[in-house]
């Protein structure tokens, strides 16, 4: 377990170099480097025969088109003053230089299939923030797998194409609920989240009193986290490297959510 630390420890170091500029510091909020996304991709590039500088590769760039993504959604159309659109500029900015580090550390290893693979991971990225931030659903699941897609389909891609799905199960799962837990600390925290306002969405065509409609949406939603928690911790019987620390995070997530006794989800809402 010491190895997978220091390793993790490691290799955020060397991200934030990359994305830690100076002066974008002094005027963006600085890009997060997610610690869980790190250590499955870590896990998953340990499984595989590549040389250590290929392993580097792959989770550095993937790393990076995430702090890319998620700089580009910080971006708003909002006028106010020069400041604020010289902040919406490089923050911009700050987002084509991370992706450009991803194609940038991929073409290095020089694997036109993975390349492509990835990009197509990018692209459902994309696709499914449009579905989520745009577009009305009419089913939960669509919803919420739009959330999961949001968060792995980098990662699916790596792990499919290298055939290592045996972790899907559980680190597919882990993501979204840990995104759930932290959109729904927004939502109570400012009122305003992008994935309740989606459920809002689908709530206001389906509930007949929309005097309940607020508690019944965070009902499901809860309902929602308890049953992808259950999955997660089914699959993480199959995650085999690295499991101690695995099993640590996971049991966090678990222990940070406060599960109701009924699941509104397994009820077939």
């Amino acid at each position: 377990m010491r190895e997978i630390v220091e390793k993790l420890t490691h290799t955020k170091e060397r991200i934030e170099k990359y994305v830690f500029h100076p002066y974008l510091r002094e005027y963006i909020i600085p890009p997060v480097i997610d610690e869980d996304k790190l250590l499955i991709l870590i896990s998953i590039v340990d499984q595989l025969e590549l040389s250590p500088h290929e392993k580097d590769i792959y989770v550095s760039a993937i790393m990076l088109m995430h702090v890319a993504l998620d700089t580009h959604d910080q971006v708003t159309n909002t006028l106010v003053d020069e400041k604020n659109i010289k902040v919406r500029q490089l923050t911009v900015l700050a987002g084509d230089y991370y992706s450009g580090l991803y194609y940038k550390f991929l073409a290095s290893i020089e694997d036109v299939h993975v390349i492509k693979e990835l990009s197509e991971g990018v692209k459902n990225i994309n696709e499914h923030k449009v579905l989520i931030y745009h577009k009305d659903q009419d089913d939960l699941h669509t919803i919420m797998n739009s959330v999961k897609m949001i968060e792995f389909s980098l990662i699916d891609k790596l792990i499919t194409y290298f055939g290592v799905k045996e972790c899907y199960e559980s680190a597919s799962n882990w993501l979204l609920v840990k995104r759930l837990m932290k959109e729904k600390k927004r939502y109570n925290d400012t009122g305003s989240s992008v994935v309740f306002d989606a459920l809002e969405r689908f709530f206001s065509k389906n509930l007949r009193e929309k005097t309940t409609e607020q508690q019944d949406v965070m009902q499901l939603y809860d309902s929602y986290i308890d049953y992808s928690i259950q999955l997660m911790s089914k699959g993480m019987k199959q995650v085999l490297p690295f499991h101690t620390l695995f099993e640590e995070r996971m049991m966090k997530i678990i222990k940070d959510h406060s599960p109701r006794e009924k699941s509104f989800v397994e009820e077939g809402y």
